[in-house]
């Protein structure tokens, strides 16, 4: 039974997480294109002001089916694929680049719990920090909170935003948006 509250500050300082809940925080796209274009541009704006960028899909099926659109093919050679049947030694290299400026590393959700993509980057950190992406709405609270938590590390700079697609809110949660 609990019945004292202890609060204990982080070593590392006040937070420097950014998340505008209100205003571009979170996308609502109204078809596939719409998402895919939202996505992109989302990254581009982030990697041209010398930012690392990481996204998050929901399933190695949804990174797939991004990878093959015409948007991912624009993005330019600094981009990454992080999925679990790499190699350990070739996701640890995707690991430790993520946070370099203008990376872009496309991932699965399974990475966005515990997966410390530290940023080392002074450019990175001065420009606003690592910025994450999660294209899709989590059932459990603590996934959503685990994956915000790959960015503004150790007292770092950084930023979130989700960018969703409607129909998989009303397939998924029966949300209408």
């Amino acid at each position: 039974r609990l019945n004292k509250y202890i609060f204990v500050p982080s070593v590392y300082g006040e937070s420097n997480f950014h998340f505008d809940k209100a205003g571009d925080g979170i996308c609502f796209e109204s078809s596939k294109s719409n998402f895919y274009h939202k996505i992109s541009a989302e990254i581009v704006a982030a990697t041209k002001s010398k930012r690392a960028v990481i996204v998050f899909f929901r399933d190695r099926s949804k990174l797939d089916e991004f990878v093959g659109t015409a948007t991912y093919r624009q993005l330019g050679r600094h981009k990454s694929l992080l999925t679990e049947d790499m190699t350990p030694r070739d996701k640890d290299f995707v690991i430790n680049k993520a946070a370099t400026a203008g990376q872009i590393t496309l991932s699965t959700a399974v990475f966005g719990r515990g997966t410390d993509f530290f940023c080392k980057d002074d450019s990175v950190e001065k420009n606003g920090g690592v910025h994450i992406i999660q294209t899709f709405l989590s059932e459990e609270v603590s996934e959503e909170v685990q994956i915000q938590g790959r960015t503004a590390r150790q007292g770092k700079r950084g930023s979130y935003q989700m960018i969703l697609l409607e129909s998989e809110l009303e397939s998924d949660f029966g949300i209408k948006a």
